[in-house]
């Protein structure tokens, strides 16, 4: 079973703090305009609102994830994709640390970002991997995988990896 995606209610607070903020200015072009040609009604209230409106539209959608966003309404695919992008580095990062053998680090920066994103599957997936391969902690490193099977689909890749590594960790104990 497939976690539900995040509703992420900052999306929210991001879209009414830029139409507050791009309210007034139009209210104010509105009012001078309005005073101008006397037609208070469209120029001070509805044109400020309808463009305030717009326009924090198009800023929160290009700031934040479309799936993030879908989120909201619960039409949102997954609920990953979002974090494999925004994490992107540092995943780049844990996975170069693991290359050179240099567990300690890639574990610290491997905590840091589950800290950030507890449910973040590749992180999770990588924890597990450097459990076991780094420190040779089965236990551990099977109870990583054992949730990234809870929090994925059975045709996703990060599930098919988790259950493959799933019996690494049963081998390594024997």
């Amino acid at each position: 079973m497939q976690a539900k995606p995040i509703r992420d209610f900052a999306i929210l607070g991001d879209f009414l703090r830029f139409t507050l903020f791009l309210y007034v200015p139009f209210f104010l072009l509105g009012a001078i305009h309005g005073w101008l040609h006397k037609s208070f009604l469209m120029a001070v209230i509805v044109n400020p609102v309808v463009y305030s409106i717009g326009i924090s539209l198009i800023i929160v959608v290009l700031k934040h994830d479309l799936d993030d966003l879908l989120a909201l309404v619960g039409l949102a695919k997954q609920s990953q994709l979002g974090l494999n992008l925004k994490y992107a580095r540092d995943i780049q990062e844990i996975s170069c640390l693991m290359a050179v053998s240099d567990f300690e680090q890639a574990m610290r920066l491997v905590k840091n970002l589950l800290h950030q994103e507890p449910n973040f599957v590749n992180a999770l997936s990588l924890k597990g991997q450097i459990l076991l391969e780094g420190f040779q902690e089965a236990a551990q490193a099977r109870e990583c995988f054992e949730k990234v099977l809870t929090l994925t689909k059975p045709d996703d890749e990060q599930h098919r990896l988790a259950d493959s590594l799933i019996a690494a960790c049963y081998d390594s104990e024997e």
